[in-house]
């Protein structure tokens, strides 16, 4: 029963009115209905070998009640069908409630041909002349852009690394505070902050306290902490005291030489 109903479908109608719509075989043609008769729908008994196949693309109903139907059909043999053929209409098995559809399958090619749609593709592009010559530009330029960047990366000169410059010590920092009380010339601030020094250097070894006042006091009598600032604050006080050389300097800061800055 299936195979004679293909053969029907294969069989060209004739109609009394121009196909509503025109499609190229194996290529969707579209076309517009208004019913008010039912659900139109495609036949359910029809698979993909059959020459003429239906599907509904949309339905909008109006204001009347009518409803308008979307159909989209393809088929694969040239002539004027009436797609009523492969339609439903409500509960009825066909569609022969509704006016006739006339649509045309057309061809550009000759019987033995499958279908039409390879003459609607682009052309084939083979991989030949420029294309080839394309990927193979892209892929040396691809070899290439690191292969640059390590080259020169290789043949870059290395930065010389730089030397670490010695934090100064805290007599290179007493240094300049010692010659200017020496040459009587140490202003209350840098007096301020000699003091300060000494206090920092003296505070672990000798336990002193937080009192800054009577810690100066403490290293100003202590035997080994006070010979320097004894001696700058005879420089300052006493115009008679005798001007120190710079071995004597150097002999003052001896016991500050060997440790780092003061914070």
């Amino acid at each position: 029963m299936k195979f004679l109903c293909l053969l029907v479908l294969m069989m060209p109608t004739s109609a009394d009115s121009e196909p509503l719509a025109t499609a190229t075989r194996g290529i969707t043609g579209t076309v517009t209905i208004t019913t008010d008769r039912g659900v139109v729908r495609g036949r359910p008994d029809l698979d993909l070998n059959a020459p003429l196949l239906v599907r509904v693309a949309d339905a909008q109903q109006e204001l009347d009640g009518r409803v308008v139907y979307v159909l989209e059909f393809i088929g694969t043999e040239p002539g004027i069908f009436d797609l009523r053929e492969v339609l439903t209409v409500g509960e009825a098995s066909d569609a022969k409630a509704i006016a006739p559809i006339p649509i045309e399958i057309v061809t550009n090619l000759g019987d033995n041909a499958a279908t039409d749609l390879a003459i609607s593709m682009p052309p084939h592009i083979g991989l030949t002349g420029g294309y080839v010559n394309w990927l193979i530009a892209i892929g040396v330029a691809w070899i290439l852009v690191p292969a640059v960047f390590l080259f020169r990366k290789a043949i870059r000169p290395k930065p010389e690394e730089a030397i670490p410059v010695p934090e100064p010590t805290i007599a290179q920092q007493l240094e300049p505070l010692v010659t200017a009380a020496a040459a009587r010339s140490l202003s209350v601030s840098e007096k301020g902050r000699l003091e300060l020094m000494l206090y920092w250097f003296w505070q672990e070894n000798l336990g002193l306290g937080e009192a800054k006042p009577a810690a100066v006091a403490m290293l100003r009598n202590h035997e080994t902490a006070g010979i320097l600032l004894r001696a700058v604050e005879s420089w300052l006080h006493n115009p008679e005291s005798p001007q120190p050389s710079r071995g004597d300097i150097a002999l003052l800061l001896e016991p500050y030489a060997r440790t780092s800055a003061a914070p």
